[in-house]
């Protein structure tokens, strides 16, 4: 063998045994990550709650949309609603003085057509409720704020106000954001109001939904246990996990990179929700058709996030966001008619099962995905690209990639 020949081999294996060291971690999440047979949508809307009979009215108007798109397996498009069950009763705030916080919790009659709307979408399998927190703010959080900032009073003074309208970081739940930069819960505090929460849902619904949406995606690992300890089965998650809110209000650093499928200290399965479609925001059906073929690829879920204020307000513009989305849906069975449409909860159930038909269980398959999840991710992709390495393996990647389209092929 000539020398040339041989420092290629040595430096080539040193490339890989360095990458393998020093992105051991990622590589062994990317590997165990579950890979998808097929692709599966899920419409993931939030911020449901109390509100005017207009927007029980823009639920019943989703949920016929819905019903109207199924999959090859006769599913209708599901759209799960995180529910967030209360509004400050500002008027009451304001005459006690802001002495204590008063709520207007979804049991009230007022809201009883909201409620209606729920049911019915659930009966009708367009629906599936989330757990999104008794209010979408701390409530003693937001009392401390509102005593020495005049907005956030006149905020409390307008009947029609909605927790869309607070700042960002106020609207972060699960932490104290009276201060920044943010401090943790009480963990008994923490406790006592997802138990509250999950009363009320149950009496309203029958049972607590068993998934939960951190609010703005901020939690941490009390919040979790208390989760835990409330039958909740899964949590929807960013891909990372942030616990607090810095000086600015704006989010820390993540503290853990998250993978579909992987589990919690207290065994909480963990998905992950990264694709957006918010038409109020300009979104458009060819990004939800772009994501699902990017997530194909990936052998992953498209789980993408939408919220209330797409769907409300002037007549015209909800109307032409439901457009949109039935747009979207029918795009995406066009071009992946072997789609499902799932619940969140139920694709957890599918992750979980020891054998399901929608998780590969093909080594060439799952070869295939694993690399092209490799050429996805940022660090691994850059040392691929400044190592050589990714020259070096083209024709690997390149062989991959046939052997996903011809494993896709067989599942259409």
């Amino acid at each position: 063998m000539s020398f040339s020949i041989l420092a290629l081999v040595l430096w080539g294996g040193a490339a890989v045994l360095a990458f393998l060291v020093v992105h051991r971690a990622a590589v062994r999440a990317l590997w165990n990550e579950p890979v998808l047979a097929q692709p599966v949508l899920i419409v993931e809307s939030d911020d449901w709650g109390p509100g005017p009979v207009a927007d029980a009215d823009a639920l019943a108007g989703l949920a016929s949309r819905l019903a109207a798109v199924r999959d090859q397996r006769g599913r209708p498009a599901v759209m799960t609603l995180g529910v967030v069950c209360s509004l400050p009763d500002g008027a009451a705030m304001l005459a006690d003085g802001l002495a204590r916080y008063h709520r207007r919790a979804l049991d009230a009659p007022e809201f009883a057509p909201m409620v209606e709307a729920m049911r019915a979408g659930c009966g009708a399998g367009v629906f599936a409720l989330q757990r999104h927190g008794m209010e979408h703010f701390w409530p003693d959080a937001l009392l401390a704020r509102a005593r020495v900032d005049a907005s956030l009073r006149d905020w409390l003074a307008d009947p029609q106000a909605r927790s869309e309208g607070l700042p960002s970081h106020l609207q972060s739940r699960w932490i104290d954001a009276s201060v920044l930069p943010s401090r943790p819960l009480d963990p008994a505090a923490v406790q006592c109001a997802v138990d509250e929460e999950a009363r009320l849902l149950e009496r309203l619904f029958g049972a607590a939904p068993v998934v939960a949406v951190p609010n703005t995606f901020v939690w941490d690992d009390a919040v979790e246990r208390a989760w835990a300890g409330s039958s909740v089965r899964c949590i929807v998650t960013p891909g990372r996990r942030i616990e607090g809110r810095d000086g600015q209000g704006a989010l820390m650093p993540p503290t853990r990179v998250i993978r579909n499928g992987e589990r919690t200290a207290d065994g909480l399965m963990q998905l992950v929700r990264d694709d957006y479609f918010e038409p109020i925001r300009g979104h458009r059906a060819e990004q939800v058709w772009q994501a699902v073929a990017a997530k194909r690829r990936l052998g992953r879920p498209v789980l993408f996030e939408t919220h209330r204020e797409s769907f409300v307000g002037a007549a015209a513009v909800a109307r032409a966001a439901n457009d949109e989305l039935e747009r979207a849906l029918r795009g995406v069975l066009e071009r992946h008619p072997d789609v499902r449409f799932l619940s969140t909860a139920e694709l957890a159930d599918e992750l979980a099962a020891a054998a399901t038909g929608l998780v590969t269980r093909s080594l060439p398959h799952r070869v295939a995905v694993f690399l092209a999840r490799v050429e996805h991710e940022p660090a691994l992709r850059r040392f691929l690209k400044y190592s050589g390495l990714r020259f070096a393996l083209a024709p690997v990647f390149l062989i991959a990639g046939v052997m996903h389209g011809r494993c896709a092929a067989r599942a259409r």
